[in-house]
């Protein structure tokens, strides 16, 4: 997209989300994945900044650039995970700016919450269409939030709506009550069922997603039935945790082990608890090279798999330049003389 009139595309949150479906979304994804896999994106390790211990939060700076499909720009996303119970905010916050490749002029500037979110879920539902077992019914998510949520619509549409029981475990009633009552406008016919117990509810399940954060770790005591895939949105890892398992897919290995090591460390300073570290050597494979073949996912219904994802910028940028072109054909959003050019 070409930019020599000085003018950037503002789009709010509405404004995305109105362009973009859940299976749209998936779709995307996927490409971007795949596109890594084949070597066609540039995605640098996510500039990472902690705000400990002054403040509960941290700010990521993520850039990338998608080579053939000429797709470039950066979201720069903040989580603050008190931000709704204080100031009435979301707690994941993010802005994406799209560059014209060329020149390196931004087209657009955009919300980046909805597409976090909504690709957040996605790479779950992409990684469970790879790697959970055929015909996968009970679902379990550990974390009734919006994360939670979405990676729910996310997999199911990703499944071919094959799930039939959903298990919600939540230290709150009310984000249990929240979440059935938004899935059930969705997917009225599905069972929606609350759990206290952690174990009760993974116990039977096929696919269970870990969206809870806790000062502790939730999944080192609980036992996964044969056949079971975790996947894992919040959560402590460590290579004693990964080798508990058949397979370990992430979707960004470098990524992946950098943050949660980092994570680990702060754990271990503000407990005074050994360092445990996550190493490389633990993933079996790239996610991306389990879509393009070049490597396997589930060798069997018996395996037991862990799943990371750690999010990767061109699944931003690949989201947010579809709903930007989308906007431009309908005239929506709101143009501003950027550059002030004569």
């Amino acid at each position: 997209m070409t930019n020599n009139s000085g003018k950037v595309l503002i789009l709010n949150e509405k404004q995305v989300k109105d362009e973009l479906t859940p299976q749209l979304v998936l779709d995307l994804v996927e490409k971007s994945f795949a596109e890594y896999a084949n070597g066609n994106a540039v995605n640098p390790v996510k500039l990472h900044l902690p705000l400990y211990p002054h403040h509960e939060g941290y700010i990521n700076s993520m850039p990338s650039y998608l080579t053939k499909m000429e797709i470039a720009g950066a979201k720069v996303v903040s989580v603050f995970k008190h931000n709704m119970k204080e100031h009435c905010l979301p707690s994941t916050i993010g802005t994406i700016i799209l560059h014209n490749t060329e020149t390196g002029a931004p087209y657009a500037i955009m919300d980046g919450t909805y597409i976090t979110a909504a690709r957040t879920g996605a790479v779950i539902g992409v990684m469970a269409k790879y790697l959970a077992k055929q015909n996968s019914k009970v679902f379990t998510v550990v974390g009734a939030g919006a994360t939670g949520l979405s990676a729910f619509i996310m997999i199911n549409a990703a499944l071919n709506e094959s799930i039939t029981e959903v298990r919600l475990v939540d230290i709150s009633p009310d984000a249990q009550a929240r979440f059935s009552s938004s899935a059930k406008e969705i997917f009225p016919a599905i069972r929606y069922v609350n759990y206290d117990s952690i174990q009760e509810a993974c116990t039977g399940a096929d696919i269970i997603v870990a969206a809870a954060t806790a000062s502790t770790p939730l999944y080192d005591d609980i036992t996964f039935d044969k056949g079971s895939t975790l996947l894992m949105i919040e959560g402590d890892m460590d290579d004693k945790f990964a080798n508990r398992f058949d397979s370990f897919i992430v979707d960004f290995k470098e990524c992946f082990v950098e943050r949660v090591n980092v994570t680990n460390t702060y754990h271990a300073e503000e407990t005074g608890e050994p360092i445990q570290l996550l190493s490389e050597e633990s993933v079996t494979a790239e996610i991306g090279d389990v879509i393009t073949g070049k490597a396997t996912g589930r060798k069997s219904d018996e395996d037991i798999i862990v799943v990371g994802s750690i999010g990767m910028g061109i699944q931003d940028i690949i989201v947010a330049d579809y709903a930007c072109k989308k906007a431009r054909e309908k005239n929506k959003g709101t143009l501003v003389d950027f550059f002030n050019l004569p």
